[in-house]
């Protein structure tokens, strides 16, 4: 009997170790992602438990790659970090309209010797979500150290970032469109941080609208923290430690309530956001863009040659380069405008940054700069600096933490004063949208009522409203294939804005 109950225990405890990956609804444990992924079909869960794996996936198929949080659940490519393009990727996006959600886990030690040293998504043209997720360590002997976005449609949101390095650029992620892929690459940025990678050009981010000029690139940047990255080049390359967009004329870069910090090149002129020929639509709303507090305004935080220039309003800028005289038509013209609420040439400092106690963890999934109270510090500008109105587009209610902003915004992602309440993550879960992508029908699902759609596009305008709603259900064939957020209402007066994605 002793004998029986002991091989029961071992037998109990070999299933237990093995049970590492489970897909739902399926009896069987797995000891790899890879080996589920082989077993799971369309639409199907992966779930990973608190552990370390070693392991190198392609999803090729409708799926859901689920952690138990990015400090439990751990994909990595090798045992530790190696720098040299002779390894492999951990994970691989193949083309294809597919639904891919990869939630909760850390991706690390990559090892690629082509673009994309943690994650590669390739040509999917449905859309990708990445929530939740540490991307860290990763290494790429081409473009893009920790992400490569390769005409695709993508939503980032509540991401880490950090401690990427390519040998070419974009060392933190690459975007860039693909001509076989036909769609535009649209990437949507949300309370995320992006910190201290390092590329040749385009230390955060590198915008390759070069690529395949027929398509366009859309990227939206809200409620995020690009700070600590590094452009390796010569004072003679591209430079843009923060990002590098190089467009002959299809880029389109929008930031909003997002804070830009400490990012270096050699030639100080290409700092922070620097542009590649003259194809770059660029807008700032309600953020703070400065460089280091001790610079004096020599590293600049924009250069503004090469870009049109759509809107810039309520923002904080430091050093800048080729704004203009603010004669008609150039940046200045904008930037200078009383009623836009401006402030340039400013320091970290005079800001209101709060760079001493550098990035902290002060609720939500991401690390934040907080900023200073103007009442107990003088030079804090961006507390409740948001006072000018900002047309086009729909301002998030809630700062990177997912907490509810006050009445009148701060600049920058983070909203001093307040902290993350039930009432906030209650309106995020009030409303869900599928399918998704959609090429007609659009289903809604509300804990309440719903009294209110509006649909916008990339650029911010109204192309679709509807309050009185049969049955949750919208008919959105009518619209273009791309990307376009939802702006849901409900009796309650929950408001929640989603992604969609149509696809044809």
């Amino acid at each position: 009997m002793k004998q029986l109950i002991t091989f029961l225990v071992l037998t109990m405890f070999i299933n237990m170790a093995k049970a590492q990956v489970t897909i739902e609804g399926n009896p069987n444990n797995y000891t790899h992602v890879s080996a589920a992924l082989m077993d799971a079909v369309s639409g199907d869960v992966i779930l990973i438990a608190a552990v370390t794996i070693t392991d190198e996936i392609t999803i090729d198929k409708n799926i859901t790659l689920r952690g138990a949080g990015p400090t439990n659940t751990i994909l990595q490519a090798a045992g530790t970090a190696v720098s040299d393009g002779l390894g492999k990727r951990v994970i691989s996006l193949s083309p294809g309209a597919f639904t891919i959600t990869i939630e909760n886990l850390t991706v690390r030690h990559g090892n690629a010797g082509a673009n994309g040293g943690g994650i590669f998504s390739d040509k999917i043209t449905g859309l990708v979500t990445l929530k939740n997720l540490i991307i860290e360590n990763n290494y790429s002997g081409n473009n893009g150290g920790g992400l490569a976005f390769d005409g695709s449609n993508a939503s980032i949101i509540e991401c880490t970032i950090r401690n990427n390095t390519s040998a070419g650029n974009g060392g933190g992620i690459i975007i860039a469109p693909n001509t076989s892929a036909a769609i535009n690459c649209n990437i949507n940025i949300q309370q995320s941080l992006i910190d201290t990678n390092t590329g040749f050009n385009g230390g955060g981010i590198w915008i390759n609208g070069a690529n395949a000029n027929s398509f366009d690139v859309n990227l939206d940047i809200e409620n995020s923290t690009i700070s600590n990255n590094t452009a390796g080049s010569g004072t003679g390359a591209g430079g843009g430690g923060a990002i590098l967009s190089t467009s002959p004329s299809n880029v389109t870069l929008t930031l909003v309530h997002s804070t830009i910090f400490n990012n270096t090149h050699a030639a100080p002129i290409k700092a922070g956001l620097r542009f590649v020929n003259t194809g770059t639509n660029f807008s700032a709303y309600n953020s703070i863009i400065v460089g280091t507090s001790d610079d004096l305004l020599v590293k600049k935080a924009i250069s503004f040659a090469n870009t049109t220039t759509t809107d810039v309003v309520n923002c904080i800028l430091g050093g800048l380069d080729a704004a203009g005289d603010g004669s008609s038509g150039t940046p200045a013209e904008i930037i200078d405008d009383p009623t836009k609420n401006n402030l340039k040439g400013r320091t970290a400092t005079e800001s209101g940054l709060d760079f001493v106690s550098g990035l902290q963890s002060l609720g939500g999934n991401t690390q934040v700069y907080a900023i200073l109270d103007k009442s107990g510090f003088g030079f804090s500008t961006a507390d409740d600096h948001c006072t000018a109105t900002v047309t086009g587009i729909t301002l998030p209610p809630d700062d990177q933490r997912g907490a509810t902003r006050e009445g009148t915004p701060d600049a920058g992602a983070f909203e001093f004063g307040v902290s993350l309440s039930t009432k906030s993550i209650t309106k995020n879960n009030a409303f869900r949208i599928y399918p998704n992508p959609t090429q007609g029908l659009l289903y809604i699902k509300s804990l309440h009522t719903l009294q209110k759609v509006v649909i916008f596009d990339i650029t911010g305008k109204s192309v679709f409203s509807a309050q009185k709603i049969y049955n949750n259900t919208l008919d959105v064939s009518g619209l273009s294939t791309g990307l376009y957020n939802v702006q849901l209402e409900d009796s309650q007066n929950n408001v929640s804005t989603k992604k969609l994605v149509i696809s044809r």
